[in-house]
């Protein structure tokens, strides 16, 4: 089935909202569920996980998806040396969880690095055809594949915490949906293409993935380090509050970019051959990224009360200034979003290796001094590292490509007018309903409703771009004379 990019990018769209609607729902029972202290357990032995997952991947499924002349035997090169890879840190990983265990003073966390490492055993088996599957933009297929792998994760790990499993219920859940994946993605494997064992060409492939993985072990590293400090000087509960609240932050995140980021690199890697059509690509997925970035964080930071309220329950208070400080963070956010899949897509997979070492390195020193502090003082500190993105970012487009910061500002001043027409509704809307709705939950809805239709309505008085989207996407689906 051969279907267009503005599909490709609606089958996208569309399944990772499914997909995030589930998850929302789940994150609303389990934050009832489970206590602050589950929530940390877990938070903490998933910072070690996700910085495995980071050597287990290597870039390779970025290089498939990037490579131009796919054949089987570098398909088969790939899956041997995941499988390799993805074995070893499991093993490992079983092998350490007591003494990453100890490091935290956790004992829960031997546990469910155990039963958590069993996932590494599984993931080869689905990873390559699902980014072979993206490589040729059928999200169709994987939209399917992943919706289905969420619910059944879901599902599972809802029933084994109603049953007292607490934390352990979030591995249950993750290891229902990968071996989902694996089975579901076996009926799609590339046709003639048997995956078995070859090392042909693997000094190339594994080269391309010493920089991009690299890469994505330093951003992971950072992330994963944050965590641990803010565990082992701040406290288990604290990191439990710190997760909430950079959930919250992250919702920009899952309800934009991670919907559209796997088909960001082949996107632009389709036109690295014309820098002008590159640059283009890229600076239109700024400007898409800042209309919904800008607007997503401002309404976060006025209404965060009601949004945390209504996302995890009363007990999660204490997560509410720390929302607000990460707000502020977000204004840099959709600058540098998909500065990485530029790069790699333009042959300079090293500039993103030198982005990420610069911007990481200031913010592991940050996050030190501020977790002696305060939860505050440590988002304070992740202001720091997203501005230093932005300007190392920046630096490097001018270097390269010639995008200067001014073609940058044109774009924020786009987006202004639709931040300007949800916010200042809502603000009036609010007051008129702060002694009239008790219910929190109507009154989050009520502005949620307005601010949507402010947004549009800033798209339309400024004609965005993204505005010409919404309404080729109207067309289609709305009947014309002929039709009736």
């Amino acid at each position: 089935m051969s279907i267009t990019t503005r599909t490709a990018i609606a089958f996208s769209v569309s399944g990772r909202y499914m997909t995030l609607g589930l998850q929302f729902v789940s994150t609303m029972v389990l934050a009832r569920l489970l206590t602050p202290e589950d929530i940390g357990i877990y938070t903490a032995g998933f910072s070690v996980v996700a910085l495995a997952h980071l050597f287990r991947d290597f870039g390779l499924n970025q290089y498939i998806i990037q490579e131009k002349e796919l054949n089987e035997t570098k398909l088969r090169t790939t899956f041997t040396l995941s499988l390799i890879i993805a074995w070893s840190l499991g093993s490992l990983l079983f092998l350490l969880s007591g003494a990453i265990a100890g490091f935290f003073q956790e004992e829960g966390v031997e546990q469910l690095l155990k039963l958590i490492s069993f996932n590494f055993f599984i993931i080869p088996f689905g990873s390559v055809t699902m980014a072979v599957l993206r490589k040729e933009l059928r999200f169709h297929i994987t939209t399917c594949i992943s919706s289905i792998a969420v619910l059944l994760g879901i599902v599972v790990a809802i029933w084994t915490a109603y049953n007292g499993a607490q934390y352990l219920c979030l591995a249950y859940g993750a290891i229902t949906e990968t071996s989902s994946i694996v089975l579901l993605s076996y009926f799609f494997r590339p046709k003639g293409t048997t995956l078995l064992p070859s090392l042909s060409g693997a000094k190339k492939i594994f080269h391309f993935g010493s920089i991009v993985g690299v890469g994505n072990i330093v951003t992971q590293l950072s992330t994963s380090a944050t965590d641990a400090l803010v565990a082992r000087l701040l406290g288990i509960t604290a990191l439990g509050f710190f997760s909430r609240a950079y959930g919250a932050y992250s919702i920009f995140n899952n309800l934009f970019a991670s919907a559209i980021y796997p088909i960001i690199l082949p996107l632009l890697s389709r036109d690295n051959k014309n820098s002008e059509k590159l640059i283009n690509g890229y600076l239109k997925t700024v400007s898409y990224s800042l209309v919904f970035a800008w607007p997503f964080f401002s309404f976060l930071y006025l209404y965060t009360f009601e949004t945390i309220r209504v996302l995890y329950g009363t007990q999660w208070d204490l997560a509410i200034p720390l929302v607000k400080i990460l707000c502020i963070a977000g204004i840099f956010v959709p600058i540098t979003l998909f500065s990485e899949s530029l790069f790699i897509a333009c042959g300079k997979p090293d500039v993103t290796l030198k982005i990420q070492i610069i911007s990481n390195s200031v913010k592991l020193s940050l996050v030190l001094l501020a977790s002696f502090h305060s939860l505050e003082a440590v988002c304070m500190a992740l202001i720091g590292y997203f501005f230093t993105r932005v300007i190392a970012v920046s630096f490097y487009a001018k270097k390269i490509l010639g995008i200067s910061f001014l073609n940058i500002l044109i774009l924020c001043r786009q987006a202004l007018p639709c931040l300007l027409t949800m916010i200042v509704p809502t603000i009036i809307a609010n007051y008129l309903m702060e002694n009239n709705i008790e219910s929190i939950y109507l009154r989050f809805f009520v502005l949620t409703v307005i601010a949507a239709i402010g947004w549009l309505v800033g798209l339309g008085i400024s004609n965005h771009p993204f505005y010409e989207e919404i309404r080729i996407i109207f067309r289609r689906f709305t009947p014309t004379k002929s039709s009736l």
